[in-house]
Formats: C-alpha cells, structure tokens, sequence
C-alpha cells in the first residue's frame, strides 16, 4: 500500500497499486457510500478492480502528525 496526503484539501490516498504514477491512467471512478458518510470514497480502475481509498476530511480519522508523515504537497 502507498499514502499520499494533500494538506490543502485534507484528503488521504491509500493507494493498492504498486505503482501509482502508472496506474493512475487506468482509474476510472470513483464512488461515496452515504454508509461511510460520504467521507470515504472508494476508487476503481478501468478493469473494475478497487485501486484504493479517498478520505476527506482526513483529519477527522487521524492525527494530523501522522497525516503529516504522508504530505505530498
């Protein structure tokens, strides 16, 4: 699994792939359950396959020290 945070819009990637440059030209969607709040969406390939988590606002769910550890900005 890889993290990327993005302080400017409190939003924590977890990522399934290996390497995510890559595969990120294969998302295709992505969807926001209302049973997660629509806090936690769930992000998906062109092949169907769940690639990985969008969470917003991040600092909701974790510390801000530990969301820090992932900045990408």
């Amino acid at each position: 699994m890889k993290y990327e945070y993005d302080k400017e819009v409190d939003g924590l990637y977890i990522w399934f792939v290996e390497d995510i440059e890559e595969e990120k030209g294969n998302f295709e969607k992505e969807i926001w359950p209302t049973e997660l709040k629509d806090e936690i969406g769930l992000l998906f390939g062109k092949n169907g396959v769940l690639m990985g988590l969008e969470i917003m606002p991040a600092s909701k769910y974790f510390e801000q020290s530990r969301l820090e550890c992932f900045d990408q900005t």
